[in-house]
């Protein structure tokens, strides 16, 4: 136990995946955590919700790594379990007329020659492909990967294949693991996801759904003594002589340590901008995000879907497709854990890219609409038949992620792990304010989403204990 964190009084703002981490972790260090939590419930957007028998998750999610990677570590150290169930292959991959089912092997030989033959990589482009993954794959320092974090991630591709089926393949991955394009994404940070999901071949799915990863670790920081609060915004983070005081929550809330899970533009802006120097206002401003999402929450009568995940790109060669459907992720919870939805039933969670934020709230509903629309089309052309088993469907927004999570804009992930925005050049969840703290995704992590939110809480955590 650090004895600089006994006893001193932490607020924690926001209850998804870094917020309940770092509050469990820091309640073990014998430090005095009060949650704060705008909604009723737990997890931002992490959440998970009930209807009719049916339990779905707030995003359309899946883990890369589970309880082998950030996620499994916090509730080791902080003495709580998460059951979750692995997968035996990593997905279904539909493009270009051809389908693959991807192995979890994805460094294996034979693994990437059946991948190949089915998703319909040219044969001369074969062996540039494998030695694409392979090299993908491959363990690297942390140095190594700092090296590649500044290259376009399709810049690196093009070194040793240009084969489209390759191409709409790893936009795939790209947008799974880090919701922006393949263009834009950065190596390393691409490297670090790959790599580490295909050494631990444990992509997997929390039993209960989503919740119940920062259900568990809430419920740990409770059982160490700390305070859980829900449907209490946080209105302000009062801050004097450039050191923050606590926070105004339905009253003043003394805190020697304010961290924030609300992101790092929403907490400049919590805080007040005067009280940050201009170069931190700057770099903050300059900040870009991830891409929103879209999706349509599927309550089905019937187990329609038989990949247990599944994830579609269409040809845009194709004029009626261009018009007609969009790429889409797939996952398909209720096969995991069929406790999520009634004997015989089937829950599906249907979910593509969208931008985050557009200045006419009217713009924003009619291309958030259009890109839900096109999410219908596609599963009913993927899954013929599908509409006469819907029991209820919901579709849902950039705007849905906004409100839920309380940040400015409907981005998945937060800042967006582009190639200026990864490693050391990350937001730091250190604040130029004594006693502010940034967690999640935002900042101070790295990897998959939702892991590089725990990540964030990990080292945020050793920082606190070494101060």
């Amino acid at each position: 136990m650090a004895e600089t964190l006994k006893g001193k009084k932490v607020v924690v703002i926001g209850t998804g995946m870094g917020g309940s981490s770092v509050a469990a972790l820091l309640a073990r260090e014998g430090a005095d955590v009060t949650v704060l939590e705008r909604n009723s419930y737990p997890g931002g957007k992490a959440a998970s919700f009930e209807r009719d028998g049916f339990i779905y998750d707030t995003g359309v999610h899946w883990l890369a790594r589970g309880n082998k990677g950030p996620m499994g570590e916090v509730a080791s150290i902080v003495g709580t379990e998460i059951e979750f169930v692995t997968l035996d292959t990593a997905m279904e991959f539909t493009t270009g007329g051809h389908t693959a089912v991807i192995s979890q092997n994805m460094d294996e030989d034979e693994s990437l020659q059946n991948l190949f033959e089915e998703i319909g990589v040219s044969h001369e482009n074969r062996e540039g492909a494998k030695t694409l993954f392979k090299d993908l794959a491959r363990e690297r320092t942390p140095e190594e990967l700092e090296a590649l974090d500044e290259v376009s991630f399709s810049d690196y591709i093009a070194r040793f294949v240009d084969d489209e089926q390759i191409n709409r393949l790893l936009d795939g991955f790209t947008g799974m693991y880090m919701c922006i394009s393949r263009r834009a994404a950065s190596t390393g940070e691409f490297i670090l996801c790959f790599s580490t999901q295909s050494k631990q071949k444990n992509l997997c799915y929390p039993v209960g759904g989503m919740r119940a990863v920062p259900m568990a670790y809430l419920d740990a920081m409770q059982s160490l003594g700390g305070e859980l609060r829900y449907s209490t915004p946080v209105e302000r983070i009062v801050v004097e002589g450039g050191e923050v005081r606590g926070v105004d929550a339905d009253g003043f809330i003394p805190a020697d340590i304010v961290i924030s899970n609300n992101g790092v533009k929403e907490t400049v802006a919590l805080a007040g901008r005067h009280n940050f120097p201009d170069d931190y206002l700057s770099m903050v401003d300059s900040l870009r995000l991830s891409f929103g999402a879209v999706s349509v929450k599927y309550a089905l009568d019937a187990e329609i879907v038989k990949a247990p995940l599944a994830c579609y790109f269409p040809d845009f060669r194709d004029p009626e497709l261009v018009e007609r459907q969009a790429a889409i992720f797939v996952p398909v919870p209720s096969i995991a854990d069929p406790s999520l939805a009634p004997p015989g039933c089937q829950l599906v969670l249907a979910g593509s890219l969208a931008p985050p934020g557009l200045e006419e709230p009217e713009q924003a509903k009619a291309v958030c609409n259009e890109m839900l629309d096109r999410i219908e089309n596609t599963m009913q052309d993927l899954y013929p038949g599908i509409e006469d088993h819907v029991i209820w469907k919901i579709r849902t927004d950039t705007r849905y992620i906004a409100e839920i999570s309380g940040r400015l804009t409907g981005e998945v992930i937060g800042v967006a792990q582009n190639r200026h925005q990864v490693g050391n050049k990350r937001p730091s969840s250190a604040t130029p304010v004594r006693g502010l703290y940034l967690v999640g995704a935002d900042a101070g992590g790295r990897g998959v989403g939702t892991e590089m939110a725990v990540d964030s809480a990990l080292n945020l955590w050793r920082l606190l204990r070494n101060e």
